[in-house]
């Protein structure tokens, strides 16, 4: 990984950056679309306007970011009483109940697993979570290949089972 050295020589009311060997860059207060810029990046376009109704609304989902995020496949699936209590997926994300987060030292974690490889560094979160679950917890573990179920599967799987716990609500 490379670094760049920033000079702040121009910081403050000028707004003036630049990076050593660069030029000065500045930057100025957004600009209001104008309708000559909107036909410039497509403003009749569907799919643009549906990013831009997305970016207006806070709570918006892309759907084909939902639909990714959804298919991604599971690495390790822990469950206890038949639950789903934790997961660590694919593509590097942890999922489990505030609770147990908690409990884990990220910070050790980090430390520890910083420069191995995505593989490996799933395996050691793996195995923390595990260790932080004890005896009692079901480890399904598939690996970084092959046939697993998917994030989309395993929130459908949790959801179904919170609705029976609140009698279908």
């Amino acid at each position: 990984m490379s670094s760049l050295t920033v000079s702040a020589t121009g910081y403050g009311p000028s707004g003036a950056y630049t990076l050593n060997g660069g030029g000065v860059t500045r930057f100025s207060g957004a600009t209001k679309a104008t309708p000559e810029m909107m036909a410039r990046v497509g403003g009749g376009d569907s799919a643009f306007q549906q990013q831009m109704r997305i970016a207006a609304d806070p709570n918006a989902v892309d759907p084909a970011v939902a639909a990714r995020s959804r298919a991604v496949q599971a690495h390790t699936v822990f469950r206890q009483g038949g639950q789903v209590v934790a997961a660590v997926w694919r593509d590097g994300q942890t999922q489990m109940s505030n609770g147990l987060a908690s409990r884990l030292d990220w910070t050790a974690l980090e430390r520890q697993t910083a420069s191995l490889p995505d593989a490996q560094r799933r395996d050691v979160i793996a195995a923390a979570i595990a260790k932080q679950l004890g005896g009692g917890v079901q480890v399904q573990r598939y690996g970084d290949s092959g046939a697993a179920p998917t994030r989309g599967a395993v929130i459908d799987e949790q959801a179904g089972a919170n609705r029976a716990v609140r009698g279908g609500r």
